[in-house]
């Protein structure tokens, strides 16, 4: 777990900040630089009353921590809904030297959206339907300085749409085929085949979420034994331990403010990840992941994403206090350099 980092100016740095990443003791490398997190809509339960479970506050503190993440190239969100989605944009110019751009899905409904920010422009993009067409995964091809990079993002169904049921007697054919039992399973399958249609360029592609499914799922494996990468632990980082909540990334109550104004991690399990599909033999660029440590001393790394109570407030908890942490997840960076 990283020690708190004090929040620079990023405008003074843009020789560091142009692959992502803090300054530090060496320009930074070139590369891709990804952060993916689950905002937590908060338009349930105890949330509802209170500002969706301050709402407002929990964004301000998620772009604080994009900025201290070195402004990514990337930023992929889950759970954006109707009121959200606006509050975003509007912070879309504030943490930053440049303005993300934004693409978002649309199911129709207004809530539980795919969000992804890009600091370079968004040159195609699609919203896809996974097994009942609620949940979806959202893919945009950017113009990255390394080629053009696939970038997709999804929310595997929880056990509130049925991500636990069998997949029926209706479930698709590529399904059966891949040995899916569930409906989330289900969903992962037909993923990586989209994943796999829509990804035809050499650089590589970084698939990210909450994806409801920990290590050694049928989901995990759906995705490894593809050879695509779980970035956090080829970065050589520790399994999630429930006891302190290293390494976890979910488990946080996500209906009441308790959790969420308390310094405790209170997370127990791992499930979202970002997957990289390795680059193709004409891309000019031996990838490296760097790990925590940092070792390229540019401040950023392969890690947890949102993993202290908020470091930039000397104290956190109950309003009037800031709130401690920007989700009920806690999300995961990627930091790829090119050796």
């Amino acid at each position: 777990m990283r020690m708190p980092v004090v929040v620079l100016a990023c405008a003074l740095l843009l020789a560091a900040c142009g692959g992502g990443g803090h300054a530090g003791g060496q320009a930074a490398q070139p590369g891709i630089t990804v952060a993916q997190l689950n905002t937590l809509h908060g338009s349930l339960g105890g949330c509802m009353r209170t500002d969706n479970c301050r709402l407002a506050d929990r964004l301000d503190l998620l772009f604080d921590w994009i900025a201290d993440s070195g402004c990514p190239d990337i930023v992929t969100l889950q759970e954006v809904w109707t009121k959200s989605a606006p509050m975003i944009m509007d912070r879309l110019g504030d943490a930053c030297p440049f303005t993300y751009e934004a693409m978002r899905g649309n199911r129709g409904l207004g809530v539980d959206d795919e969000m992804i920010l890009s600091r370079y422009p968004i040159l195609d993009s699609e919203h896809h339907s996974l097994l009942s067409g609620f949940r979806k995964v959202l893919w945009v091809r950017v113009d990255h300085p390394l080629g053009p990079l696939d970038v997709f993002t999804t929310h595997l169904a929880s056990s509130s749409d049925g991500g636990p049921s069998p997949c029926g007697t209706g479930c698709p054919s590529e399904c059966v085929a891949a040995g899916a039992v569930t409906r989330r399973d289900c969903q992962a399958v037909q993923l990586a085949a989209f994943v796999e249609a829509r990804h035809d360029v050499d650089t590589p592609a970084v698939i990210a979420g909450d994806f409801n499914a920990e290590p050694g799922s049928f989901i995990y494996r759906t995705f490894t034994e593809r050879g695509w990468s779980d970035v956090y632990l080829a970065a050589g980082n520790p399994e999630c331990d429930p006891t302190s909540g290293v390494g976890c990334t979910s488990g946080r109550q996500d209906q009441s403010l308790v959790d969420l104004e308390s310094p405790a991690s209170n997370e127990i399990e791992r499930i979202d990840f970002i997957f990289l599909v390795p680059p193709r033999n004409g891309f000019a660029c031996t990838v490296q992941l760097d790990p925590a440590s940092d070792r390229d001393g540019d401040g950023t790394a392969t890690r947890i994403f949102t993993d202290l109570p908020n470091p930039f407030a000397p104290a956190c908890g109950p309003a009037p206090l800031p709130v401690c942490w920007p989700s009920d997840h806690e999300g995961v960076e990627l930091d790829m350099n090119c050796g």
